[in-house]
Parts: structure tokens; sequence; C-alpha cells
């Protein structure tokens, strides 16, 4: 009993004895031990780092003072240019110009598309009789087939959308919103 005992206190002891590098009953270094010799390293080793002292740096360190940044107008009056390039001739009508183009035609005026036999015609304009909503009636103001502007009952506006299914949402000024049968 006492040879197993010896030899698990020598094995121990020996596990901790000049094997740094070395895990015990391991061949090789610790494939996880941090390495290299910068005065990090050198320190969390507990080794004194060598340092090289701080100078001062010779002559006059700070930067001159701030230059003017240029403006728009001394810009232009500089035209900044290549070397050995002549400066290219003011186009009219370029940008930054007052002079517009001698050349500037109209926009072509384009037909409307036809209708194609068979299509769908447009939805009906929007109704001019009022229709009842929530506090007294509602009158139409304007609008296209897909909305309507009304004004509403005490002043205020909105804008009635159909949903398509007999339904239409008003959505009034005051962020309320509405659901009323689709005025005819």
């Amino acid at each position: 009993m006492r040879r197993p005992a010896l030899l698990g206190l020598l094995c121990l002891v020996l596990s901790g004895c000049g094997l740094q590098n070395h895990l015990p009953f391991v061949a090789g270094p610790d494939p996880y031990q941090p390495a290299g010799d910068s005065e990090t390293m050198q320190r969390v080793e507990g080794r004194v780092p060598t340092v090289a002292a701080l100078h001062q740096a010779p002559g006059d360190v700070w930067p001159g003072p701030v230059q003017a940044e240029p403006t728009l107008e001394s810009l232009e009056q500089q035209q900044l240019q290549l070397p050995n390039q002549a400066t290219p001739p003011a186009l009219p009508g370029a940008i930054g110009s007052s002079t517009p183009p001698p050349d500037l035609q109209p926009l072509p005026v384009i037909p409307p598309i036809p209708q194609v036999a068979g299509a769908p015609a447009a939805p009906p304009p929007a109704p001019s009789a009022a229709f009842p909503v929530r506090g007294g009636m509602a009158t139409p103001t304007g609008g296209t087939s897909a909305y309507r502007t009304v004004t509403l009952p005490g002043g205020g506006t909105g804008i009635v959308v159909p949903n398509g299914n007999g339904t239409s949402t008003i959505i009034r000024s005051d962020g309320s919103v509405e659901t009323v049968a689709t005025p005819k």
C-alpha cells in the first residue's frame, strides 16, 4: 500500500518541477500557452522588460496656424486647372450658368393611350351628393376613383377610401377612422 502512495506522491511532486512548458504525462509543449517576447509577455512571465527611454523630439512639433478654407468665389477666380492645360471655354447653359442653352427644345406631347376593346371602363367619377356619416352628412369636395376628399359635419375634413366590398373607410383630419357604406 505504501508503494502506490509513494509513487503517486512522487508523480505529483515531479509534475510541478521544471516542466514549465510541458503538461504532466504528455509529451511536448502546452499548445495553449501564449508565445512571444513582447514587453507585456516579459512582465507576465515575471521578467523585467527592457524599455527604451523617451526622448524629446527636436524642433517645433506643433502645427502652424490653420489655413483659411477657400471660398467658392476664390475657387472660381483661380479656375483650378492642371499644369500645362488650357482653361476650357464656358459653355452656355452649363451648371451654374445663368444663360439657358440655345437649342432647348420643348418636350413632345404624348398622346393618351387608346381604350382597348373589351377592357373595363374607368370607374365612375366621385358623386357630388352628400352621404351620411357619424354626426351628420359628409359633402364630397374632390378626389379620384381611388379616393374622395370630403367636408365632414362640424367643419372637419377627411379622405374616403373605397374598400371594394361595399364599404369605405373615412380617415378624418383628427386621425379617427370610420367605416361607412360606400356612397353612390
